[in-house]
């Protein structure tokens, strides 16, 4: 009988082979994981008001309209905010409206029924993209973020509204402002059924941490 012992070593080199080449088990973590770290920037974080400005145009039928206007946004922990803005012009109060109404990743993991992620380039590095669907009847229809999977602050999100309206708000933060990785600027464009529009915003320099006055939040 001939010996099988010679092709031991090759049969063993063989596997290790394969095993090698096999792709290793995804490591992606869930959405939850994904939004509780981004939640955990902001720990510490009880409030915050910022002084805003706004700067783009505003389509009304045929005509567009350049908008400046100024403002104050407001935070409180874990999930109140609020966008007020200054005399704005009745055809851009809707998008301060809006941009009031966002969320917070703490509203978002209650609101919405989010997919597993996937990632994909942002910019010159890659983000976590999580879509998520509400929970209960509402106009959204569906909401899309971009997270950085370093940082894990949230770089973009974007809603589809069931009229066919779409609202996409990119973030652009500066490590080294604060500990919170706070926005300094953002960019809006917004197509809804009254009008359409794109805006920069500015932030200015953030009080946090300090009482936020009760009628910040109330309905204006």
């Amino acid at each position: 009988m001939l010996s099988t012992r010679p092709f031991a070593a090759p049969a063993l080199i063989l596997v290790s082979l394969t095993l090698a080449a096999s792709p290793a088990p995804s490591t992606l973590p869930d959405a939850a994981a994904v939004l509780q770290r981004s939640e955990a920037k902001w720990q510490g974080l009880t409030s915050y008001q910022v002084p805003v400005t706004i700067a783009g145009s505003v389509r009304v039928a045929f005509v567009s309209v350049p908008v400046h206007m100024t403002g104050t946004q407001y935070y409180q922990a874990p999930d109140r905010q609020a966008l007020h803005l200054d005399n704005p012009p009745s055809y851009a109060r809707g998008l301060g409206d809006t941009l009031s109404t966002m969320g917070t990743p703490q509203t978002w993991l209650r609101d919405y029924t989010i997919a597993a992620p996937v990632t994909q380039p942002h910019g010159r590095h890659t983000a976590y993209v999580l879509t998520g669907t509400p929970k209960r009847s509402s106009r959204v229809k569906s909401m899309t973020m971009s997270v950085s999977t370093a940082t894990y602050v949230i770089e973009s999100i974007t809603f589809s509204y069931t009229n066919g309206a779409s609202l996409v708000v990119t973030f652009l933060h500066h490590t080294g402002i604060s500990q919170y990785h706070l926005a300094r600027s953002a960019t809006v464009v917004a197509h809804f059924p009254g009008y359409s529009g794109n805006a920069t915003i500015t932030y200015g320099s953030y009080r946090v941490n300090q009482p936020v006055p009760e009628s910040a939040f109330q309905t204006h």
